[in-house]
Order: C-alpha cells, then structure tokens, then sequence
C-alpha cells in the first residue's frame, strides 16, 4: 500500500474516532452518548460551535483531565484545519477541473495535477494530525481507551457500507 494511502487511512480513521464521538453525543447514542442538544444535523459544528460543547461533553463522559483536554483540542484543531484546507483545496480543483472540461481538448497533465495537488495536501497535513491525535489517544487510560473503541465499534457497525458516495 502506498505511503499517501497510509497517511489518508489514517487521518480517517483519526478523523472518524474524534468527528464520530461528537455525531454520536448529539444523537444520544453509543457508549459516547449524551444526548441530542437541538444543535441540528451535527449540533451546527460539535455541540452548536467549532469543539466546545463536544470537548465539555467528551471531558465528561472520559473524565478527561485538564492534559488530556487540551491534547484533545489540539487534535480537533489539527483536523480542523485540515478539513479547511481541504474544503479550499476540493473548491478551488472543482472549478479548475471545469475550466478544463469546457476546453476544446484535456490537458491530461494539468487533470492529473489537480488530483495529485489534493493528495500532496493530505500528506503535509496529515502527519501533524496524527501526531496530535496521538498525543490525546496515548493518554486515555486503559478505560477510557474501551470506551471509546466501544463506541467507535458501534459506529461502525450501524452505518455499515455506503453505497451510491
């Protein structure tokens, strides 16, 4: 397996375990869950604004200690500005991906540099991602570590394979 398909499995995975967790607590279910706080489809973004209410909630239901609080916002803004980053990125290939369409012929170079571009991106970010998801994951406790992968097991088994993405 290439090292890029490394790196963008794991910031996934890293992704899918912190981002989950916060999915979880506003629909009240799994080990993580709390309750569903109105916040909408995702609680507007964590909790209703970028990490708070879900870092109160996480710290809670983990019993988190201040260290452990502040790794954990660490990763949530390490992947936050990768999700940035990335939405830009996306934008930017979308409508240059069209401006090459609507051309009387594909530069297939300039095709594969959009997507190439996209991947380079994921492989600056990521290791700084996965070090900060790291630094958070390696300090739970053993408990606190099975609670997680619990619900990190039930998340995955309720939503299965996606089809039609």
């Amino acid at each position: 397996m290439k090292t890029s398909t490394k790196i963008a499995i794991s910031v996934i995975l890293g992704a899918a375990i912190l981002g989950g967790a916060a999915v979880a607590h506003n629909r009240g279910s799994g080990a993580m869950g709390a309750g569903y706080d109105g916040g909408g489809h995702h609680g507007g973004y964590f909790g209703g604004h970028p990490g708070g209410h879900f870092i109160e909630r996480l710290s809670e239901q983990l019993e988190l200690t201040a260290e452990q609080e502040t790794q954990l916002d660490a990763a949530m803004d390490k992947m936050r500005e990768l999700r940035r980053e990335t939405r830009r990125q996306r934008r930017e290939t979308r409508n240059n991906m069209l401006a090459l369409l609507e051309s009387p012929s594909l530069d297939q170079e300039k095709a594969l540099e959009l997507v190439t571009s996209n991947v380079r991106i994921m492989e600056q970010r990521a290791p700084d991602v996965i070090t900060a998801i790291a630094s958070f994951t390696d300090s739970l406790t053993p408990e606190q570590k099975r609670q997680v992968g619990e619900w990190f097991e039930q998340r995955m088994a309720s939503h299965g394979p996606r089809r039609g993405r």
